[in-house]
């Protein structure tokens, strides 16, 4: 059985929803935008181009990084299964497309980040974290 497996770089452009389910599994969603950046012919300027607004999920421990980490307006890099899901908008029924997250994180091309492991064996901020963080800061 096929799937489509995409990375979507974009920005943020909703409040994170976060839900949990009778199972006990954390979900969070929100939109996210992507804007392709072109060179236009005539004036040689960077223009916007065509854009995909895409509502992303994320489940379990995911669902639970993302949303102490990232808010509306953050560039993110996310990897997922892209599929077409339906909502009902205006009392009709439209095909949406979503992106089910497999992993997600801050483009560090347009922000910066003090990364913090979990899971098992992990003690809050990584030494490299501190470090980075200590050389960013000295004069």
């Amino acid at each position: 059985m096929g799937e489509t497996v995409v990375t979507v770089i974009g920005t943020v452009v909703s409040e994170l929803s976060r839900r949990e389910l009778s199972s006990g599994v954390s979900v969070t969603s929100f939109w996210m935008r992507s804007t392709e950046r072109r060179r236009d012919s005539g004036s040689g300027a960077w223009v916007d181009g065509r854009q995909l607004a895409v509502r992303v999920s994320c489940w379990r421990a995911l669902a639970e990084s993302v949303h102490g980490s990232l808010g509306k307006g953050d560039p993110v890099i996310v990897t997922g299964r892209l599929y077409t899901g339906d909502a009902e908008v205006g009392g009709q029924s439209r095909a949406v497309p979503e992106l089910e997250a497999f992993a997600m994180g801050p483009n560090l091309s347009r922000c910066s980040a003090l990364v913090r492991r979990s899971g098992p064996g992990a003690a809050g901020v990584s030494e490299a974290a501190v470090t980075r963080e200590n050389r960013v800061a000295a004069p």
